[in-house]
């Protein structure tokens, strides 16, 4: 069936005038006349009802004597709502070349000589660049973190958030250190929906990108990130300071960070050109059977209240920092 058969026949079936003369006709051939007076509608009325259906070829009619017969198309009734939608092979298929082009279109926006140069900041186009990474991925084959990374990297420094964005698209699966994709078809149905689902904290999100940058070699340390108008600083510690550089960075040009409510008042309000990023000290290279997480924990809290950046001062949770000195206090047995 044609298109335009097709939109005929939704147009016509559109009135509710026209299905009550349609299901009058079910019970059988009717004269004009009659129908008119079965719906209190003016013959010229139901003549123009019925020039609309018989364009779309729902009913036809016949002349006898003085009178015009109106009976409907049986076969044509009996076209069900699919084959309606589904008619029109060609458009489809149009579709899909559209669809296609676009999908190039924004794949050459976004990368350069083979790299990202930024995320896309609106869904759709950021879903189709994190489809792009997902193909790196064989299909069923299990991924540690380290080769994971591996497949990211040469696309775009900012490793981290691009892996974080694959699992939470549900692109990719992981269950513990391992990560794989699901074969064409089955990663739609086992994706998490996004709708209703409640968001992450900011302490949540921060030890995700902590731990997701935890296999990487790298020195490990505290940063921060301080606003050069106002002087206001964000301390932090990472097992990775590149890693951790070029997430934190990536979220200030992006507009959006995960880690600090005031930061992100300050962000929306002077732009991302107005924070640095620097590290203040670097943990000597711990012994195999050292607890990294207590060596972090402590020289961050040195520096926390050596700087105190709280309230005023800076970025940085005064309740937070006195929480994790506590805890602290009990692993050390004091």
């Amino acid at each position: 069936m044609e298109i335009e058969t097709c939109l005929a026949i939704v147009k016509a079936l559109a009135d509710k005038s026209r299905l009550a003369i349609l299901n009058s006709l079910l019970e059988g051939s009717q004269y004009a006349e009659e129908l008119a007076n079965r719906h209190a509608l003016a013959p010229s009325t139901v003549s123009f009802h019925l020039r609309k259906l018989e364009r779309a070829g729902l009913i036809s009619s016949r002349k006898e004597q003085y009178y015009v017969v109106i009976k409907v198309n049986p076969a044509l009734l009996d076209t069900s709502l699919r084959e309606l939608v589904t008619s029109s092979p060609t458009s489809h298929n149009l579709q899909v070349r559209r669809m296609a082009n676009y999908r190039q279109k924004v794949l050459g926006s976004f990368f350069r000589h083979g790299r990202l140069e930024k995320l896309p900041a609106q869904y759709k186009k950021r879903r189709i660049v994190l489809e792009q990474f997902a193909e790196r991925f064989e299909s069923q084959r299990r991924y540690r973190e380290q080769e994971v990374t591996g497949l990211i990297l040469p696309l775009f420094d900012d490793y981290c958030t691009i892996r974080r964005l694959l699992v939470d698209e549900g692109l990719i699966r992981r269950e513990g250190a391992d990560y794989w994709r699901e074969p064409e078809g089955e990663a739609e149905m086992t994706a998490q929906p996004k709708t209703g689902a409640e968001p992450m904290s900011n302490k949540s999100q921060r030890s995700e990108l902590k731990r997701a940058c935890k296999q990487q070699s790298g020195e490990l340390g505290v940063y921060q990130i301080r606003n050069t108008v106002n002087g206001k600083l964000y301390l932090g510690s990472s097992q990775n300071l590149a890693g951790e550089r070029n997430s934190r960075l990536f979220q200030l040009k992006m507009g959006k960070v995960v880690f600090s409510r005031t930061l992100q008042d300050d962000l929306t309000r002077y732009g991302a050109e107005v924070f640095e990023f620097s590290v203040l000290a670097v943990q000597e290279k711990p012994k195999p059977d050292a607890d990294v997480e207590l060596l972090l924990s402590e020289l961050e809290l040195a520096w926390l209240e050596k700087l105190q950046p709280f309230g005023a001062q800076g970025y940085n949770s005064e309740k937070a920092y006195q929480r994790e000195r506590e805890r602290l206090q009990l692993r050390q047995g004091k």
